[in-house]
């Protein structure tokens, strides 16, 4: 393997320790590079890629008279809990480490300056593109080191860098016990897929299973899984940024999730097209101090956009969960007007304020006890008919309310439960009626939840969902309805309404809409906001559009010649210059009178056959296609299989969290299982 170019800034003294030529502090590196370039990049004048430049020994050295500052490094994998890193007005950041005392750097006060100085620098504007900006807090993450082993952490580096690092890693894997790399991998693959939390591989049943399924083999320990893991996603973290480096835009969702102990921890999540596909990856997992600020929340999302050379330009919009805090960061990021509201959280809002409306709420208070009774009685799971409802989700109520209804007539024919029936016939039939007028909400929100826990639906579909309940709700019922249900009637309407307003005031929901081949007729229920939307279009098209240019299609190798495909791209020409306007503004004339797609197909596979008609919507389709509409999966956010969900994210801590989940969304094929 070829030397790294960073020693050619330091000594090599020992196998674990290196003199820096600049500044002659002596150095750890716990049998890699990673922490020379960590430590290089606090002399911000140096230029590891200049071949030219040169080295005069002392150059950085600091005066004798500056104060050492001495910093506690982290223990070997006792990995500081997320939720429990302190954030101070300071720019020294203060860690509580469990190892043992004499494991301490030395940073002095000139080096934490200038890598402050050069954040600060680097605050304002576009992000570079090349190296990644280092903060003081970064300087000291110094890679831990398991006594005895070989095991090791490295940083984000360029993607070759990281690829020898690995494989030298795997090679000692291999070296020590045969078969052990691809063993870890499983089990890595396990713990991250499922996101359960390391702790597992200590546990008893876990170790029997292991043992079980492969005699003569043990579960790797804490510390091991820990390491892979953590190299893993070092890997793929350099192949997602060289992946999002060839994008030319990109969205962000970004959530606060806080625990029941009041611990809160950032979520960021970026959303793209793979040529057809949409894909969406966790970013970043970070702690929050117990009183954050909108400050403090734009920090942490620089710096991972900077991690991952992200530009504020290729950033369409950032989707946010109803927060003001977050909304004022994403505007302190970005600018005004880069913030798009959660689809899924105005959603379950409005059916969290009606289930707490009286009249629906009186139901639930009274089913509940015999929903309970009904699930003690011994009843077996496979046989249940009635389930319980969640805290925090309203569409569980419904649900068990809506199970009631639908069984109650047929449970006290063969089961004998201590409660009688909580609601009378006439209650009965009251409840059916409100659960009517729910019905369509309810199933919006488990329409958006089908795709699983971890999907996010796209921006384009939250218009026309709201469109269609408001229109669902406003037709004559078929059977006159007495007051109760009329007045909730009128409630949803209005809450509606109001979603619906807010949401086609936001440029890139109606954009996202717009563009969307199935729903480019959307009907708006503000005549001139679409009007003014359409003007909007011809007049970025006349603004960047002087000259129609055709659409570029990829042929295919000889190998995998498709004659459809061929005879596609034939009659795609073929019937462009038959239907060729003389006004290039006919395009988007025409794009808005073609036919209705149906609803179920992907936009951007509608898009495919649309290109050669309309190469510029085309173009600015992929803008805004991939915005999601909500900043968490909205399975997570409805259902009670979310809430466990969220249950099991809470197990996770510290540095676990954060390579866990970022490893749970890399694809299956990137495994290689």
């Amino acid at each position: 393997m070829a030397r790294s170019k960073v020693w050619k800034y330091y000594d090599k003294l020992h196998n674990n320790t290196a003199q820096c030529q600049l500044c002659e502090k002596i150095i750890k590196t716990s049998g890699n590079t990673s922490n020379l370039m960590k430590h290089i990049k606090t002399h911000p004048q140096i230029d590891i890629d200049n071949k030219e430049s040169v080295v005069v020994r002392g150059m950085c050295k600091r005066e004798s008279h500056v104060i050492k500052r001495k910093i506690k490094k982290s223990p070997p994998y006792e990995g500081r809990s997320l939720f429990q890193e302190q954030y101070h007005n300071t720019s020294e950041p203060i860690i509580k480490p469990k190892g043992e005392p004499d494991n301490i750097i030395e940073l002095d006060d000139a080096s934490c300056r200038a890598i402050e100085q050069a954040e600060q620098e680097q605050g304002a504007g576009f992000w570079t593109t090349g190296a990644e900006t280092v903060s003081a807090e970064d300087i000291i993450e110094f890679e831990p080191k398991v006594a005895n082993d070989n095991l090791f952490e490295i940083q984000d580096l360029p993607l070759a860098d990281v690829e020898d690092e690995i494989a030298n890693f795997h090679s000692n894997l291999d070296a020590r016990v045969p078969g052990q790399r691809s063993f870890l991998h499983n089990m890595a693959f396990f713990v991250c897929r499922d996101r359960q939390p390391l702790q597992i591989m200590q546990a008893e049943g876990f170790k029997h299973l292991v043992s079980a399924l492969c005699p003569g083999s043990k579960p790797p320990s804490v510390n091991e899984l820990e390491s892979y893991i953590c190299n893993q996603r070092h890997l793929h973290a350099s192949k997602l940024r060289k992946q999002l480096a060839r994008l030319a835009t990109l969205s962000l969702s970004c959530a606060v999730h806080t625990t029941p102990e009041e611990r809160s921890h950032l979520v960021l999540v970026v959303h793209f097209y793979e040529g057809l596909e949409k894909l969406s990856r966790t970013l970043s997992v970070q702690s929050l101090p117990e009183h954050f600020n909108a400050s403090q929340i734009e920090k942490r999302m620089a710096r991972v956009c900077r991690r991952f050379d992200i530009s504020k330009a290729k950033i369409t919009c950032v989707v946010t969960r109803g927060s003001r805090l977050l909304e004022d960061a994403v505007a302190a990021l970005l600018g005004d007007h880069r913030h798009v509201p959660c689809f899924g959280y105005l959603l379950n809002t409005i059916l969290e304020n009606t289930m707490l409306r009286p009249e629906i709420l009186e139901f639930c208070e009274k089913v509940r006890p015999y929903v309970t009774c009904y699930l003690d009685s011994g009843v077996l799971l496979s046989q249940r008919k009635l389930h319980l409802d969640v805290k925090q989700r309203p569409l569980s109520k419904f649900d068990m309310l809506e199970l009631y209804t639908k069984y109650a007539p047929h449970l006290p024919n063969y089961l004998q439960l201590e409660i009688s029936p909580p609601l009378s016939e006439e209650e009965l039939e009251q409840c059916r009626e409100l659960l009517a007028v729910l019905k369509p909400l309810a199933s919006s929100m488990k329409e958006l939840s089908r795709a699983g826990e971890t999907s996010f639906p796209v921006a384009s579909e939250a218009l026309p969902i709201v469109y269609t309940l408001i229109n669902e709700l406003k037709k004559h019922p078929s059977s006159p309805e007495n007051q109760i249900t009329y007045d909730l009637r009128l409630f949803l309407v209005h809450q509606l309404e109001e979603c619906f307003d807010s949401m086609e005031k936001n440029v890139h929901m109606a954009m996202a809409t717009l563009l969307d081949p199935r729903f480019r007729s959307m009907p708006f229920c503000s005549a001139e906001l679409a009007t003014q939307y359409v003007s909007d279009l011809y007049e970025i098209f006349q603004t960047h559009v002087k000259t129609r240019v055709p659409a570029t299609v990829k042929e295919d190798a000889t190998e995998n010649y498709d004659i459809w495909a061929a005879y596609k791209v034939l009659s795609q020409e073929k019937h462009s210059q038959i239907t060729e306007p003389n006004d290039q503004d006919d395009e988007i004339t025409s794009y808005f009178c073609g036919r209705i797609n149906s609803v179920q197909e992907e936009p951007m596979k509608l898009w495919e056959n649309l290109m050669h008609l309309h190469p510029f919507l085309h173009s600015l389709a992929k803008k805004y296609m991939h915005i999601p509409a909500t900043a968490v999966p909205p399975a997570t956010l409805f259902t009670d299989a979310g809430a466990a969900v969220e249950e099991q994210y809470t197990k996770l801590t510290g540095a676990n969290m954060e390579n866990t989940l970022f490893m749970a969304d890399v694809p299956l094929d990137e495994w290689q299982l």
